[in-house]
């Protein structure tokens, strides 16, 4: 079976939460060949997107104020602050 084109991992809370997404699952999804692997981290207030690239993770991280860019979405068009926001609170 193919790998899928790109995972998004949201980042729970806590230091190990923290080491399995941008670690150990960061490796796992590079090793498998995952074309992208996006980060949302709501403590850090960031998206981090990872693109696989002679297979080899390159890592760009968007903070707030910016459109995430990712490489085999070009068409994306959301900004950090659109994928951050708590979904409880959109009515």
């Amino acid at each position: 079976m193919a790998p899928p084109l790109l995972v998004v991992e949201v980042v729970s809370p806590g230091a190990e939460s923290r080491r399995r997404g941008y670690f150990d699952k960061r490796n796992q999804y590079e090793w498998r060949g995952i074309p992208e692997y996006w980060l949302v981290d709501p403590q850090a207030g960031c998206v981090t997107v990872l693109a696989l690239a002679d297979g080899r993770y390159t890592e760009t991280v968007f903070n707030r104020g910016d459109r995430v860019i990712a490489p085999t979405f070009p068409q994306w068009q959301l900004t950090v602050e659109e994928m951050l926001v708590d979904p409880t609170r959109i009515v």
